[in-house]
């Protein structure tokens, strides 16, 4: 079990008080720090070695989700608290980053629970619901990278969390250009440096896009260097990503081989990419034969049309009763947006961000945060 000092972040002096009360004494508690000036607090916090986050929002205030953004990047070891324990107020916890919910007032039966369980988190394993989103696409030209690309850069924004950005289309990967990106590590090197169990090469292998919580890992920069790659090593990448990332964005080639099936198997959630035309509608439909005989869950495949418009003779409920499933989301047409950010190799909300399609990824990532967490709320419910 890690020794922590513990920060509590909090407006109320009493609760404060009682809440150093209850756990200054604990065996695994170096020392118990209070604040009623969250911004203080967190710069206390960032020069800590292995902080545990007490953080109470019952009383909202400007300023708050920001600071909140910030914890995340500091520790994914945190703690929220609120005299409001509706579903709302534990889903806005969640989005904020919170490990655990408890609602006030505190009992320290389970703050001391929470606690223990925290500080026995090593901090090379805090992530533990990191999700796999894979944008994929059985067929070329359907503009899965352009998705991926801008998911990643959208869940970075929207979530404030750390988001890897990984290209594992391992002979054309196109990430690196559409971001103008030129990184000093490639999937290629990463990987041989984990099988040499190297973990600490894993965040120096990204490179970090801009000011976004946003890493890009690059395919390999020859073609030959893919033609090695195995799906142990697939495996082996995952694990050490999960680890760090609480999302992981992954493009890939197009191909039904053994590497690719690894990838899709190994995915929370497959986004799977088609347009709105005859014969994309029937290589999805072959397509999503292979993952029902695969026994994907119902909830892994989440259907994305790119390029839709309105005015489109085949409809969306027509591809729904063809496919036998839900469109999750539309990607509406822009050929000219998409294309200025790919030759500016920039996202696209940097070109247009209120354009219909700058507007629709930034929707896009929210509705994916927020399903992951209504996904994970049901534990918090009390």
């Amino acid at each position: 079990m890690q020794n922590s000092t513990v920060f509590v972040l909090d407006k109320n002096e009493n609760s404060r008080e009682i809440i150093k009360s209850f756990i200054e004494n604990l065996d695994f508690v170096n020392e118990v720090k209070l604040y009623d000036d969250f911004t203080r607090g967190y710069e206390d916090i960032k020069q800590s070695e292995n902080p545990i986050v007490i953080l109470d929002i019952s009383e909202d205030f400007a300023g708050l989700d920001e600071i909140a953004g910030k914890l995340k990047l500091v520790t994914s070891k945190i703690i929220i608290t609120s005299v409001n324990y509706s579903t709302n107020t534990i889903i806005k916890a969640l989005r904020l980053g919170a490990k655990e919910f408890l609602p006030k007032p505190v009992l320290r039966e389970d703050l001391v629970r929470v606690l223990s369980m925290l500080a026995s988190i090593s901090p090379e394993n805090e992530v533990s619901q990191s999700k796999i989103i894979t944008v994929y696409s059985n067929k070329g030209g359907i503009g899965k990278t352009t998705i991926a690309v801008n998911l990643a850069a959208e869940l970075a924004k929207v979530t404030k969390d750390k988001v890897a950005l990984v290209d594992l289309n391992l002979q054309l990967g196109d990430i690196s250009t559409f971001l103008n990106l030129n990184p000093p590590f490639d999937v290629n090197y990463v990987i041989r440096r984990l099988i040499d169990k190297e973990e600490n090469i894993l965040i120096k292998g990204f490179e970090k896009y801009k000011d976004l919580s946003l890493y890009v890992l690059s395919d390999p920069s020859y073609i030959e260097q893919s033609e090695s790659i195995t799906t142990q090593q697939i495996t082996t990448l995952f694990s050490a990503l999960k680890k760090v990332f609480p999302y992981i964005v992954v493009d890939m080639s197009s191909s039904i081989d053994s590497i690719s099936l690894k990838i899709l198997d190994s995915s929370d959630w497959i986004m799977f990419t088609t347009i709105v035309n005859i014969p994309a509608i029937r290589n999805a439909q072959r397509c999503l034969n292979l993952f029902r005989s695969r026994k994907y869950p119902s909830n892994k495949v989440k259907i994305v049309i790119n390029r839709y418009m309105e005015n489109d003779e085949i409809k969306i409920e027509d591809i729904e009763n063809t496919l036998g499933e839900s469109v999750y989301w539309k990607i509406p047409n822009n050929y000219f947006t998409i294309m200025e950010a790919i030759n500016k190799g920039v996202s696209i909300s940097e070109v247009n961000a209120e354009s219909n399609i700058g507007n629709s990824f930034r929707d896009f990532a929210a509705k994916v945060s927020d399903d992951i967490i209504e996904q994970s709320v049901v534990q918090y419910r009390v």
